[in-house]
């Protein structure tokens, strides 16, 4: 379960690392880390409901 947390955090970490590390003016990365971002977080989020519905 504590995977499914720490997967959902590096989404987040992704999505505002752009402006973290100051590549935010960087439009392809940006998208990139935006998209990769997202697509960790929703899948954490489903797997926790998903985890949460069977039990």
């Amino acid at each position: 379960m504590w995977q499914l947390w720490l997967s959902g955090l590096i989404g987040i970490w992704f999505i505002i690392s752009p402006w973290v590390y100051g590549f935010g003016s960087s439009t392809g990365a940006t998208l990139n880390s935006i998209i990769l971002g997202a697509i960790v977080l929703i899948l954490a989020v489903w797997l926790l409901v998903q985890k949460k519905n069977k039990s």
